[in-house]
């Protein structure tokens, strides 16, 4: 299996407190000069604050080093407390829900405003300082983990405290469990809410899906594909399903709130984005699509409003609701999804499709990145289609050699002859990747080349407007009493990773014919 294909890992259930203490000997790097310490600072603050009171503290000092600690994709904001640049104070403890093993991750930038001397909100592209990776070791439990950390991809140190409790409790989750903060998006069958959880105050994406409309429309074995995907894998450019839960009337997922935006929202600003963007983000896809076809499962939906970027400029593919599982190397599907643009050749002849689908779709949105607009786009979707069976491959200038054939390979029409077929390898090992190293990509140790403009963990300014300005409710469901052979279709929804692991075989079996 490759490094990119992993079970998660289930700790017993329980909270991670990650106390970010301070820094030390953190240098600027070349031509970053040292900011102006505003003038109310000359002394700066050092007291034995302890605890997250201290917001405007922080926040005065928007000058010094700030911090993003990640936990299983979810990532905490910290500015610093006082101290200096080379030798921040942060002293910042924050709780987060264990679902499964996984690494903390804590980068350090300082604002680029501090070079201008004028502080603004936009924190897009940020000096990166370093950063470092901790692996918790979830057998102590209710010992503090504390060391100096000696920062990756910068010089100086990071004085970090961990301690694992486990949760002996084991409560079933229920809707009362979370704050309802903003609607951040709407789909056929329900919304998407950004909601703090109450006891960690952890930031969630929660996903409600009505279950008589996805009954009415033979759509449960699409929706319980989606909580079985994201329950079995872990892969760092997927996001996580933290818990999943249900009501007589509704279906609840859990996600990891990833709010640097859609691909598509940054896509949209910018026209296009040079070969070194395209190429970072396609490498991080292909590693996620890689991991996916590990665990048999085809994805059918890569479009830029299902890729989210992170805080510091990760992709994290979303959205599993199209997803077909259980499919081998052998095995065909005929089911006709997907997004008209993106759709390959075998899936308009109705020829039945691989996984090869997939990587015709990493041609497409690799080819959206570079020039603006997906290669036979047009605005009759039926002349969309034409084009795609038959129109040539045609390039604008500003595509490089490489590039272009790259986007040849994935986008043959022929499955049996397309870059990909007999595995993710043969696209890895394309010139166009000469430049990464996979090892490290997969490790998130590749510095991002463009960092979104994120002031905090509840930050929604990369989301579209017409859904924030919605009032979050969960809105009561009329006349929708289900009897009880259906309820039963949704049995093995309800996810705590810690009580019953992943879905049970059987389950995930029953849903392999969609």
């Amino acid at each position: 299996m490759h490094p990119s294909a992993q079970t998660p890992h289930h700790a017993p259930s329980g909270l991670l407190v990650i106390n970010v203490v301070e820094g030390s000997d953190i240098s600027l790097p070349s031509g970053i000069k040292v900011p102006q310490i505003p003038q109310q600072f000359t002394t700066p603050h050092t007291s034995n604050t302890r605890g997250n009171r201290d917001s405007l503290q922080r926040k005065q000092c928007w000058w010094l080093p700030y911090v993003v600690l990640e936990f299983d994709k979810n990532e905490v904001l910290i500015d610093a407390l006082g101290g200096e640049v080379h030798n921040p104070i942060w002293r910042y403890r924050a709780h987060f829900d264990v679902s499964r093993e996984s690494d903390v991750s804590i980068q350090i930038y300082l604002r680029k405003a501090t070079q201008t001397g004028q502080h603004t909100n936009d924190m897009g592209n940020d000096v990166f300082l370093g950063g470092i990776k901790i692996q918790p070791n979830f057998a102590l439990v209710n010992k503090m983990q504390e060391k100096w950390y000696k920062l990756s991809g910068g010089t100086g140190n990071l004085h970090v405290q961990i301690v694992y409790k486990k949760d002996t409790a084991n409560t079933p989750l229920t809707i009362d469990a979370f704050d309802l903060l903003k609607v951040i998006g709407k789909g056929s069958f329900g919304k998407v809410m950004q909601v703090r959880k109450r006891d960690t105050s952890r930031i969630y994406a929660l996903k409600t899906i009505r279950k008589a409309h996805i009954v009415s429309r033979s759509e449960v074995n699409h929706t319980l594909a989606e909580r079985t995907v994201l329950a079995q894998i872990n892969n760092p450019f997927i996001v996580p399903l933290k818990f999943s839960f249900q009501s007589p009337e509704k279906l609840y997922l859990v996600l990891a709130f990833v709010n640097g935006g859609e691909l598509f929202h940054h896509l949209q600003r910018e026209g296009r984005f040079d070969e070194v963007r395209s190429r970072f983000y396609a490498a991080e896809l292909l590693c996620a699509l890689e991991c996916l076809h590990d665990f048999n499962v085809v994805y059918r939906d890569l479009k830029p409003e299902n890729i989210l970027l992170d805080y510091t400029g990760h992709i994290a593919l979303c959205d599993f609701g199209l997803c077909k599982l259980n499919m081998t190397e052998s095995e065909t599907t005929n089911t006709f999804c997907g997004t008209p643009e993106y759709l390959a050749p075998e899936l308009l002849l109705g020829q039945g499709y691989t996984k090869t689908v997939d990587w015709w779709t990493l041609g497409v949105l690799l080819f959206e990145m570079l020039t603006g607009l997906p290669p036979y786009y047009d605005e009759n979707t039926n002349e969309m289609y034409r084009k795609i069976l038959q129109d040539e491959l045609r390039f604008p200038d500003e595509v490089g050699t490489e590039a272009r054939s790259l986007l040849m390979g994935l986008l043959t029409r022929d499955p049996s002859q397309r870059l990909g077929n007999n595995g993710a390898q043969y696209i890895k090992d394309h010139l166009f990747f000469a430049s990464i190293d996979w090892r490290r990509l997969i490790q998130k140790k590749v510095q991002p080349p463009f960092k979104p403009s994120v002031e905090s963990a509840i930050d929604t300014s990369n989301f579209d407007e017409e859904f924030t300005s919605e009032p979050p409710l969960d809105s009561v469901v009329e006349d929708s009493t289900l009897s009880e052979t259906i309820q039963k279709q949704f049995a093995g929804f309800t996810y705590n990773p810690h009580e019953n692991g992943v879905m049970s075989e059987s389950l995930a079996n029953s849903i392999g014919g969609l």
